[in-house]
């Protein structure tokens, strides 16, 4: 069974690890649009405040480590940006090089992750305001004030 996977943070890190852990024969791929998989998005907070101060702190997992691991392919910087499930295929792009190409599955796991609501409140387009869920958009460009 081939199952593919479009997400690799909290949610599609942690199910292909207990997919492994259900089926060791499972041949199991996950496609993660950003540079990162399975990093620890709760410590974000501490790293946009500088208590974490290197991003790589917050990397619980690399793609090498899931493989070494668990047998589990990690794609970072790959976009599923088209779903097939008649011929259950999806259709990939490598965001580096841009490639495309279709990758077949028996199972297909949606866990692309979410985007934070801004509301509609004076200053919420403050450089001061965060509302990401990914490391590499959250750091200001400059220190924040203390105060």
């Amino acid at each position: 069974m081939k199952v593919v996977i479009v997400g690799g943070v909290a949610g599609g890190a942690s199910a292909a690890a207990r997919l492994r852990r259900l089926d060791e024969q499972a041949q199991i791929v996950i496609f993660e649009r950003t540079g990162f998989v399975s990093y620890a998005n709760c410590g974000l907070p501490y790293y946009i405040g500088g208590v974490i101060e290197e991003e790589s702190a917050l990397t619980l997992q690399s793609p090498k480590g899931f493989w070494d691991r668990f047998r589990i392919a990690v794609k970072t910087s790959h976009e599923v940006f088209a779903i097939h499930p008649d011929s259950h295929t999806v259709e990939v792009r490598n965001m580096l090089t841009g490639e495309e190409f279709v990758e077949t599955y028996d199972k297909l796991i949606l866990s692309p992750g979410a985007k934070p609501i801004r509301p509609a409140l004076p200053g919420i387009d403050s450089d001061k305001i965060f509302g990401s869920v990914r490391p590499e958009l959250t750091r200001p460009a400059a220190p924040l004030p203390s105060s």
